[in-house]
């Protein structure tokens, strides 16, 4: 689990090839239970494959294309 303190940014901020991982979601709950399910869980490594519209981010092997109203309120933290 990542801690609250570290600072996370909107997942449109980073570009193609960027990962981070999941910190929060500013979601209704049907959208986090729809991303949930698609493998989009808490603390999951994602990496950024398109950024724009679609937005799509890649998932353990699944990818995932993201409206970017959806897209930027993702919240992540880099990896270092």
């Amino acid at each position: 689990m990542i801690p609250e303190s570290v600072a996370s940014v909107p997942l449109t901020t980073l570009g193609a090839g960027i990962t981070a991982r999941l910190h929060t979601t500013q979601l209704d709950e049907d959208t986090r239970s729809l991303l949930r399910s698609l493998g989009l869980t808490d603390a999951s490594r994602v990496r950024v494959c398109k950024a724009g519209e679609p937005f799509i981010i890649q998932v353990r092997t699944t990818r995932i294309g993201l409206s970017s109203s959806v897209a930027r309120n993702i919240y992540v933290v880099l990896e270092s």
